[in-house]
């Protein structure tokens, strides 16, 4: 019951507040009445201090704004994570890479190319600096690569896979070649794009492009 009696009256001591401040009464006011009891029409009333109600109130409102954020990040960072099936260093993400060649490379002879614009890279299986993708698990794999030779001159390009040469691929003044394969990897094998032939130049300007990624393991 008394409990009862207390609730009640900590309700109606932020009522109140709330009406003088809607009110745009005097924010000085230090305290209000609050009536307790009519017994036997002698009524009795409370005298609560407010001076410190407003604050109360902000940390009051400020910390369950904090809780309900602090619950719901997690929900809607796992939500988004489930939905796209990636987060940096987790065992369940998916390999995918894209990268592009930003300048125009010129090779003397057999080199592999390094697509140096990286536009994504889930699970750091591209090195841009090597040109190489190592695949990181077992499975089954979207390779495909988009050359484009130079002005007046012919382009020799080579999808390889550890030391074996797979498919090839061939442009002539600023046309493109593209391979697209599919192909079992086992862990740790590399994939990458190599010239071939004599002395010629690969295109750049975002136009030569380098892609992958794990259909399945």
């Amino acid at each position: 019951m008394v409990m009862m009696v207390l609730r009640g009256i900590l309700f109606q001591l932020l009522v109140i507040s709330i009406m003088k401040y809607a009110k745009g009464q005097n924010s000085d006011n230090s305290s209000t009445e609050i009536p307790l009891l009519d017994n036997q029409n002698m009524p009795l009333v409370a005298l609560f201090d407010t001076t410190k109600l407003n604050e109360v109130l902000k940390i009051a409102i400020q910390k369950t704004v904090e809780d309900t954020m602090n619950e719901m990040i997690p929900r809607i960072k796992q939500a988004v994570i489930d939905d796209i099936g990636y987060e940096p260093g987790r065992e369940k993400e998916r390999p995918a890479f894209t990268a592009s060649l930003t300048t125009t490379q010129y090779f003397g002879g057999n080199g592999v190319v390094k697509f140096d614009k990286v536009w994504l890279n889930m699970g750091r299986a591209y090195d841009h600096e090597t040109g190489l993708f190592t695949a990181p698990k077992m499975g089954l794999y979207s390779i495909s690569t988009t050359v484009m030779s130079n002005h007046n001159s012919y382009l020799h390009c080579d999808l390889w896979k550890n030391n074996e040469n797979l498919v090839r691929a061939f442009g002539n003044d600023l046309s493109t070649g593209t391979l697209n394969v599919v192909m079992a990897l086992k862990m740790n094998d590399t994939v990458y794009v190599k010239h071939s032939g004599g002395s010629e130049k690969i295109y750049g300007d975002q136009r030569s492009t380098f892609s992958g990624y794990l259909i399945t393991e």
